[in-house]
């Protein structure tokens, strides 16, 4: 099974998860007044100041391989620094620099 490991600001933290089989995982940020929780919830990297959507996008297997798609967020989804055209599956290498409105992420497969 491939893992998703996702980086958030060059930091050393980080989020290990099985690639998706089926579904997929929803990367956001929470919302208490909507009781709200996204699969991947990026709330406590400042999130909401740096214009993540509560639904941003979407990690999926598609085709058997780990694609990004832009829930038609507010403020976009950058893989390695081009916009993605929301609600469309764009293809992960094994190394990705992405930015969530302007919060940088790196999601990397191993």
């Amino acid at each position: 099974m491939k893992r998703l490991i996702v980086t958030l600001n060059k930091d050393t933290k980080s989020i290990q998860i099985d690639m998706p089989l089926v579904e997929g995982y929803i990367i956001g940020r929470s919302d208490e007044a909507l009781n709200y929780i996204p699969d991947i919830d990026l709330a406590p990297y400042d999130s909401r100041e740096k214009g993540v959507s509560r639904r941003h996008a979407a990690l999926v297997n598609y085709e058997g391989a780990a694609h990004i798609i832009d829930l038609s967020s507010a403020n976009g989804t950058y893989l390695n620094g081009k916009r993605l055209s929301p609600d469309q599956p764009y293809l992960l290498a094994n190394f990705n620099e992405m930015r969530l409105g302007t919060l940088n992420v790196t999601i990397t497969i191993s």
